[in-house]
């Protein structure tokens, strides 16, 4: 992670300039960035906009608005249910809301347009949600959730949170009359570049697309079987989380074109490396001096605030888990031992077995997190346990050397939580999460992992079959 990228604007500034419905409408920065929209798809032949936001699951959600109303849609907003962002229960109820619920207003934030690479005559746009009475947005409003976390860790520290996340998923062929899914490439061929060669269609379309829509691309490898990774250069966390969002609309569409799967599944086989989402984090200044960069602990070169910082990640690991590992199948990674998914809670310099790694000088690795994790939601976690890692002063501990990784039998204390009803548990204990996210998104994430753990625990899988179908007598 480059240690001079100087953030593009003040989250502050960003954050009060969208903080209200009302402000924005008011803002002619807005009303001139509409306008530009709709000349450049006038130049370009583009016919609509998708209008986009996040569902709290990381489905992108919106609607389509044609070119002859984009600007006048634009200050009206689009209507959505509040609860879009949301599911149904197994009860058949929107977990967190009646279906009497109000609509919300979504307005876009023009900066984010651009032309869809794959149809060109489309476009989108990243856009927040705003409650219609009050103006302000809505608790489940992702994007403006990061946003003030952003703000509020700048106000605090005068800090922003510098990031970039490792993307491993698997590219997967359909199954054939009803047989298993079938991989692309051969497993345990880490960095293998003949494996790599079997995707050259798929990943260098996926850059194709990729440049045309702004993402930075930097670099990619093979890890494990059907198992590919792409990083995209380091940003700050809005910024970051839209276009690895992007990043991942992307894989969706280019696996479509070559009849494949992109499965962002953390575990899909056993005795397989899971699909890691490893968020790399340090703290900037404006200028873009990374300030968790010093001369601490030896070829680590810490600073104290990083000392802190690691202390908070490390205070709310338990709580964070279930953010960064909202899924049911996220804990198969944990039981899988010895393939890359740490449950240790330590952190070390280069030390692939504790949850919290130092890979070079001056920045975080946090490796629990996978392919599941919703990175709107885990960066605001993570934005919210360095703050009050700073502010408490909370300290890390010694870093640890050895393996961690061998046996998951270790106390409850030293591991995070490795079920996700240990997760939920943690989660609700830790007073921290209900800052982080106000009421109407707390409900909805808690009340999604609920739901879907009771969705599992009535489920009978094959391994149950094989195992007690003619066991007795």
């Amino acid at each position: 992670m480059s240690s001079s990228l100087k953030p593009q604007d003040s989250a502050i500034e960003r954050f009060r300039s969208r903080s209200n419905v009302e402000v924005v409408r008011q803002d002619p920065a807005f009303a001139e960035g509409m306008k530009k929209i709709v000349q450049e798809m006038e130049e370009k032949g583009v016919e609509g906009v998708y209008f986009q936001i996040n569902q709290v699951d990381g489905r992108v959600l919106g609607k389509l608005v044609m070119r002859e109303f984009v600007e006048s849609t634009a200050r009206a907003g689009v209507r959505l249910f509040q609860g879009c962002v949301s599911d149904y229960s197994v009860d058949g109820e929107v977990i967190g809301f009646g279906n009497e619920t109000e609509e919300g207003l979504v307005i876009p934030d023009p900066e984010t347009f651009t032309v869809l690479p794959w149809e060109p005559r489309l476009a989108r746009v990243w856009c927040n949600y705003y409650d219609e009475e009050t103006g302000d947005m809505l608790d489940q409003d992702l994007r403006g959730n990061l946003l003030r976390l952003e703000a509020e860790l700048q106000e605090q520290t005068g800090f922003r949170l510098m990031t970039g996340v490792e993307p491993e998923m698997m590219w997967l062929r359909p199954s054939k009359d009803g047989g298993p899914l079938e991989h692309t490439t051969e497993s345990s061929a880490f960095y293998h570049i003949a494996q790599f060669h079997e995707l050259e269609p798929v990943f260098l379309d996926i850059v194709e697309y990729g440049r045309a829509m702004g993402l930075k691309l930097s670099h990619g490898d093979h890890e494990d079987a059907s198992q590919i990774e792409f990083n995209q250069a380091p940003n700050t966390a809005l910024r970051f989380a839209d276009d690895f969002t992007t990043y991942r609309q992307i894989c969706r569409v280019v696996a479509k074109k070559h009849g494949l799967i992109a499965s962002f599944m953390p575990k899909p086989f056993a005795g397989v490396s899971g699909n890691g989402h490893h968020h790399h984090v340090s703290l900037v200044d404006d200028e873009g001096e990374n300030k968790t960069h010093g001369d601490l602990l030896g070829r680590s070169e810490l600073s104290q605030i990083a000392l802190w910082m690691a202390g908070g990640i490390l205070e709310h690991a338990d709580a964070l888990t279930l953010v960064g590992c909202p899924s049911v199948n996220s804990y198969k990674r944990f039981w899988d031992v010895g393939l890359w998914a740490p449950f240790v809670k330590k952190f070390g310099w280069q030390n692939r077995t504790v949850i919290l790694r130092i890979p070079a000088a001056g920045r975080f690795e946090i490796r629990q997190f996978d392919s599941s994790c919703n990175v709107y939601l885990t960066l605001a976690g993570v934005i919210a346990a360095t703050m009050d890692g700073i502010a408490r002063q909370i300290d890390p501990g010694a870093p640890h050397a050895s393996d961690a990784h061998l046996d998951p039998h270790v106390s409850r204390e030293d591991r995070i939580p490795l079920t996700i009803q240990e997760a939920i548990d943690s989660f609700e204990d830790d007073a921290l999460m209900k800052q982080t996210f106000h009421p109407d998104l707390y409900n909805i994430f808690i009340g999604l992992r609920r739901d879907q753990q009771l969705r599992y625990n009535s489920q009978v899988s094959q391994w149950e079959l094989d195992t007690y179908l003619t066991r007795n007598p």
